[in-house]
């Protein structure tokens, strides 16, 4: 009986595929990385003109949420405190969720930032 039927096993030649989409896999995350680098600094200039309920509106708009809330337990009481949100926890929050494409194209549409950013 071959048991590699009734399981729907991969055979030996899919070895050659498998590391090919590895390969592609790790190619498009490096790429992403590369391109998160380059537009870091860029991102974070044109976030620093943004004001607090700009950033909070940004998030809510284009992603849904903003940053997670944590807490502090105070260890002697047990009792549990949000801890402030500052404006670069919304910066922090934007770079890792958005592109600068995005951030320009927001910015521009509420008049955040001049025209001039494409």
């Amino acid at each position: 009986m071959n048991f590699g039927k009734i399981f729907d096993r991969k055979k030996a030649d899919n070895s050659s595929k498998n590391l090919e989409e590895i390969n592609r896999i790790k190619e498009e995350i490096e790429k992403e990385d590369k391109i998160f680098e380059n537009e870091l600094p860029s991102k974070y200039t044109l976030l620093q003109k943004f004001g607090m309920s700009d950033l909070k509106t940004l998030c809510n708009e284009l992603l849904g949420s903003g940053p997670v809330v944590e807490e502090y337990e105070d260890p002697k009481t047990g009792n549990k405190k949000m801890l402030p949100q500052y404006k670069e926890d919304f910066i922090h929050f934007i770079i890792d969720e958005l592109r600068l494409s995005e951030i320009k194209e927001y910015a521009i549409k509420n008049k955040i930032a001049p025209d001039d950013l494409k």
